[in-house]
């Protein structure tokens, strides 16, 4: 390389205007390609390194052949080539040259200290290219660079190559804003600043007259270029077809991702969350207690574990719909959230039932104070759909370390101290005690021997006679069920009842009881007892609740063959006004198949005289409660006249139930009962028993 002043005489030289512009198309495409595989090495986690090598690789061929095809444009009056030597050189170079400028765009910083020595760097090596591709001419003698010029060429590629660093820097790292605008208007301005690098170049070279090529092959310069363009172009295209699927598959891929990260945060929140309040639910609640129990702390302190049920819950929802009822449980908890937002916690643990955590503690009278407070807080009326609706609550308390340390047993005996609260009536509360467990141990094995009754026969069902209150003699029967429990004998229903209710197995030995009520109706009939006596069966809110409960009875009604009248369903009056409309509809289409009803312990429920009127009793019952005392209780007495009065307006046979002695069932023939039931005339007895004395009398 000569640096000097040109002499006079020197070759004039010519441009082809079509390799002109494709050269600078070359550039363009070869700068776009570059700031998308830019994104690629700086987004791309994986396979940085590999899109590092085709980066610089596709780069390098990129800005190398806009070189070439520039020089293809160059013509002079002598016939020109290129060694192939050298011209491998400079495609090296401008290879390394892009490795170079794409790993200082992988940084995470780009300080301008660091920008500065990187475009200087660069900058000598996209002129290293050049003037190294201008030596592949093999010129002789050798082309004599203006000083001028070659410095301005040199000092063009510097600054292209630090705009293209700092333009390639913030492009890879920008989310915002039109991006393919600012790539589009990026690779024009930076293919125009290698080309005109490169022409510059070209102006500092002279060549001498006299001058020859020794590198000239004598080919085609415009299908030399054509290949060159063709070859380049085809793998800058290639590659930043590659980098946008690349791209696209990314972006699909992180899309996924993030959707499943937030499918996955939303599926944990939902599986420690109770959706309907909000609070956590029980799963929380036993981790969080549990690790709150493993910390360390002062070995006085107590902690309070609190299970919460609301009495007369399910009367409430059955009254007010389940909207209602979700209402209820939603006020309920953000009562209980305003009341532990300090030192405690709470959480619903399904239905009705709540849990709270109250920790700290120095005495037991502070639990106390708490649970009185909380009770007050609770006792304040609810307001649900426009009604103000009064409640009350059983809790259980276990209090840490006293009843364990484990969070699971704590819970446990909390919840066997809110039944133990339960018994004793609404609003009440209870510490738990160690009696309790083996109490609810002692009905666990009920509950599990009860399943089994059924199949086994155990159970069999006692006939308590009714007797009519003016000619004393058997008319009806009121059927009871008896558990022939095989360790502890003959058990009655409020030993067993409550234990089958609250396991789920009442249902299942109601519909027993109604059947084998239907087999001795039958029985009956075919042996030639008198088709007048009926048989009266007790059923639950439960039964009426379920859907096929209707169809069952027709279709027991059709198996054995019942006449109208001979089989009656004693209801109480609080589970008949549980769904009045559901109730009457279940009721009127029995009623149409013979089927009669019996309202049970009137006087102590909920109803009105317009509900009794929408419901087709043909029978009421008196409950004990306005019986006992009727010799010496004259408001008792007036009461049972005034129910006796009602009936006969509704067109209904009375009947007192609990009748001790003999005296009191002919006070109660004088004020109009028709029939009579208690032990003063008969106790419930087994099945032949009853038929013998109902022959007998």
């Amino acid at each position: 390389m000569i640096l000097a002043f040109p002499p006079v005489s020197v070759l004039t030289g010519s441009y082809d205007l079509l390799l002109v512009v494709l050269s600078v198309l070359v550039a363009t495409l070869a700068s776009y390609t570059t700031l998308i595989l830019s994104k690629r090495i700086v987004t791309t986690t994986g396979s940085a390194t590999l899109w590092l090598g085709f980066g610089a690789l596709s780069m390098g061929i990129g800005i190398w052949s806009m070189h070439f095809i520039g020089m293809l444009a160059f013509d002079l009056p002598i016939p020109l080539g290129y060694d192939q030597g050298m011209t491998v050189v400079s495609l090296i170079i401008a290879i390394v040259m892009s490795g170079f400028a794409l790993m200082q765009i992988r940084n995470n910083r780009l300080t301008a200290n660091r920008l500065l020595a990187a475009g200087l760097l660069l900058g000598l090596g996209i002129a290293a290219m050049h003037y190294t591709g201008m030596a592949a001419m093999d010129m002789h003698p050798g082309i004599i660079y203006h000083p001028f010029y070659f410095a301005l060429s040199v000092l063009i590629a510097i600054v292209a190559a630090t705009a293209a660093l700092f333009i390639a820097f913030h492009l890879s790292r920008r989310v915002a804003g039109p991006l393919l605008l600012y790539q589009l208007i990026a690779a024009l301005i930076m293919g125009l600043a290698i080309a005109g690098m490169h022409y510059t170049g070209m102006v500092a070279a002279n060549f001498p007259l006299g001058t020859i090529c020794r590198a000239a092959a004598g080919i085609d310069r415009n299908w030399l270029a054509g290949t060159v363009a063709l070859v380049s172009i085809g793998i800058l295209l290639a590659t930043l077809g590659l980098a946008l699927l690349d791209g696209r598959f990314e972006r699909a891929t992180s899309r996924l991702h993030r959707s499943l990260q937030m499918a996955n945060t939303e599926l944990k929140r939902l599986s420690l969350t109770d959706q309907l309040t909000g609070l956590p639910n029980r799963f929380t609640m036993v981790d969080d207690l549990q690790n709150l129990l493993e910390q360390p702390g002062d070995d006085g302190l107590l902690c309070a574990v609190m299970f919460l049920d609301i009495d007369r819950f399910k009367f409430i929802n059955d009254s007010q719909g389940h909207g209602g009822g979700d209402e209820l449980l939603r006020q309920t908890a953000t009562r209980l959230r305003a009341s532990y937002t300090d030192r405690g916690a709470v959480a619903r643990f399904g239905g009705d039932k709540f849990v709270a955590v109250l920790h700290g503690l120095r005495d037991p009278s502070d639990i106390v104070t708490h649970v009185e407070q909380l009770r007050d807080t609770l006792r304040q009326t609810f307001r649900i759909r426009g009604r103000d609706v009064p409640l009350s609550f059983c809790i259980g308390i276990a209090v840490a370390p006293n009843d364990g340390q484990d969070a699971k047993a704590l819970i446990g005996h909390a919840e066997k101290a809110m039944y133990a609260a339960k018994a004793e009536g609404p609003g009440h509360y209870r510490f738990y005690k160690p009696t309790m467990q083996e109490a609810a141990v002692r009905e666990f094995e009920l509950q599990r021997a009860l399943r089994e009754a059924i199949p086994r026969g155990e159970l069999e069902l006692f006939l308590q006679p009714k007797f009519c209150a003016r000619r004393a003699r058997i008319v009806s029967a009121e059927a009871l069920m008896r558990w022939h429990h095989p360790e502890h004998g003959l058990l009655l229903p409020g030993q067993f009842l409550p234990v089958a209710e609250k396991f789920g197995i009442l249902g299942q030995m109601e519909e027993w009881a109604i059947r084998e009520a239907c087999r001795i109706l039958r029985s009956w009939s075919q042996n030639g007892i008198e088709s007048s006596l009926s048989l009266a069966v007790n059923v639950s809110a439960l039964q009426f609740r379920a859907t096929d409960f209707v169809d069952r009875l027709l279709g027991l009604k059709q198996e054995f063959e019942l006449t109208p009248g001979q089989l009656i369903l004693e209801i109480t009056e609080g589970s008949a006004m549980r769904d009045p409309d559901r109730t009457a509809s279940a009721m009127r289409t029995l009623s149409a198949a013979g089927f009669e009803f019996s309202i049970d312990d009137f006087g102590t429920g909920y109803s009105s005289l317009a509900q009794l009127k929408r419901l087709p009793f043909r029978e009421l019952k008196i409950d004990r409660s306005f019986i006992v005392d009727i010799h010496r209780n004259a408001d008792d007495r007036q009461i049972v006249e005034v129910i006796v009065s009602m009936a006969r307006q509704f067109g209904m046979r009375v009947v007192a139930e609990g009748v001790e002695d003999r005296a009191v069932g002919d006070s109660l023939a004088a004020l109009g009962v028709d029939l009579l039931q208690g032990y003063g005339f008969a106790r419930p007895m087994p099945l032949r028993d009853f038929v013998g004395l109902a022959q007998a009398a």
